[in-house]
């Protein structure tokens, strides 16, 4: 019987800003299943691939505006979305995580270097909860003070009868 894993699944870029090296966390996420990690992965690296090579014929691009790169420029988003059309590749991804191992995938470009890495962690199943002691924690100290000075201010009514 194998133990239950957690999958920290993270998507970093690092690139120069302002002429100094800058690394930042895009997505980040804990998944319960290496398919739910890969399946995170894939539309993370399918948002990165269209924000930085975005399609000519959108509308929202004016026309004329983008041009096809050389082919001897690195193109990161081509290499993602190569990576998510392979079903050779995705098969591969999940029978290393199901083994225990990580995946990283990386791709590199004029803007950056991209990093999308899933990493596989024990999940440990809570044991019983500890019963609070209510005068240290379940309750405030102050609402145990006013009980007792009620008790000591309380009026008898006596009957005669």
């Amino acid at each position: 019987m194998s133990a239950a894993r957690l999958y920290n699944v993270t998507v970093v870029c690092e690139g120069p800003v302002n002429g100094t090296w800058v690394r930042v966390v895009l997505a980040a996420r804990q998944a319960t299943s290496p398919d739910f990690a890969l399946t995170f992965l894939r539309r993370q690296a399918r948002r990165i691939a269209d924000g930085l090579d975005p399609d000519p014929r959108s509308g929202w691009i004016p026309a004329g505006t983008l041009e096809p790169a050389g082919t001897r420029v690195p193109d990161a988003p081509a290499e993602l979305r190569s990576w998510c059309r392979d079903p050779g590749a995705q098969r591969a991804a999940r029978d290393q995580l199901v083994a225990g191992g990580e995946f990283a995938l990386s791709a590199v470009d004029h803007s950056g270097h991209y990093l999308f890495k899933v990493l596989p962690m024990p999940a440990y199943a809570p044991g019983p909860a500890p019963r609070p002691d209510h005068r240290r924690h379940g309750k405030p100290r102050w609402l145990d003070c006013l009980r007792l000075r009620f008790r000591r201010w309380r009026v008898r009514v006596r009957t005669e009868g």
